[in-house]
């Protein structure tokens, strides 16, 4: 229905149903645009997305290399077995060489078998049953750990050879030089500000390995420390000939290495002599 509006003229548009003024234009509705829609854009694949078409190296590892087992490549070479004993007068760190020998039972009762091979326990002493472990500790090569071959995991030691190397490791150790137990290791700091001649360093280092390797509980007793150009030693190397001990002596001493032999028992029953050799 038509009409006039305020002002005379025409008005053509339909009445609002609810209004008694003009109905408003129509507003365009919110429907997509009449035109091509645009090209979708190419999905772009990930790396990990896209497959490899060959096989996945291994990664790096820190201080590792292609093949190692954790990368699961192929298995690394096996590794000879770890040789636990120290080769006799083998060098160990610090001012003296610490090196153990086990000897036989009845052998301790007379003196140590200073010509013995350096072994856990001789045959003739096997701790008997029911005797007081010695413990087990890892190994160690001059105080790296050492990798056993056979299982590929950390070697161990065990009995008198678990006994021998914490005693080297005591002697090569400056004693207060470990801050969670001070008392632990030898003090050869205070060789030169207590002793100044030959004799009174030797004093000085027998009190010091006495005090020093008694702190091992597994140690009952240090029977007795000597040293090569004591006449203990030849007592106990009744086959030496002197003349040949006195020309290594010299020898030795114009290095100044000298070589001194601690034995000690342990709660197990076995006699255990260790060796040291350093500039006194």
């Amino acid at each position: 229905m038509s009409g006039t509006g305020p002002h005379g003229r025409h008005d053509d548009r339909p009445a609002d149903a609810s209004t008694t003024g003009p109905v408003p234009p129509d507003r365009p509705a919110d429907t997509p645009t009449a035109g091509p829609a645009p090209p979708d854009r190419p999905a772009v694949a990930r790396p990990a997305d896209t497959p490899t078409a060959g096989p996945v190296p291994p990664d790096p590892l820190p201080g590792g290399r292609p093949g190692d087992p954790l990368t699961a490549g192929p298995a690394p070479p096996r590794l000879p077995p770890p040789t636990t004993a120290p080769a006799p007068g083998g060098s160990f760190a610090g001012p003296f060489a610490a090196t153990s020998i086990a000897t036989a039972a009845g052998t301790a009762a007379r003196g140590p078998d200073l010509d013995a091979a350096v072994l856990p326990y001789l045959p003739a002493e096997s701790p008997r049953d029911g005797a007081p472990s010695l413990g087990s500790s890892l190994a160690l090569d001059e105080g790296d750990l050492v990798l056993d071959g056979r299982s590929l995991d950390l070697a161990l030691v065990v009995g008198a050879e678990a006994l021998r190397q914490a005693l080297e490791l005591g002697v090569a150790t400056q004693a207060g030089s470990d801050r969670l137990n001070t008392p632990f290791g030898f003090d050869r700091l205070a060789i030169s500000a207590y002793a100044h001649d030959l004799p009174t360093r030797k004093e000085f280092l027998t009190m010091e390995l006495v005090r020093c390797l008694s702190s091992d509980r597994r140690v009952t007793d240090v029977r007795e420390v000597f040293f090569d150009d004591d006449p203990r030693y030849l007592e106990l190397r009744p086959g030496l000939d002197e003349e040949t001990h006195r020309r290594e002596l010299a020898a030795a001493h114009a290095a100044r290495v000298y070589a001194v032999f601690a034995v000690v028992d342990t709660i197990a029953s076995t006699a255990l002599t260790l060796r040291a050799r350093g500039t006194p």
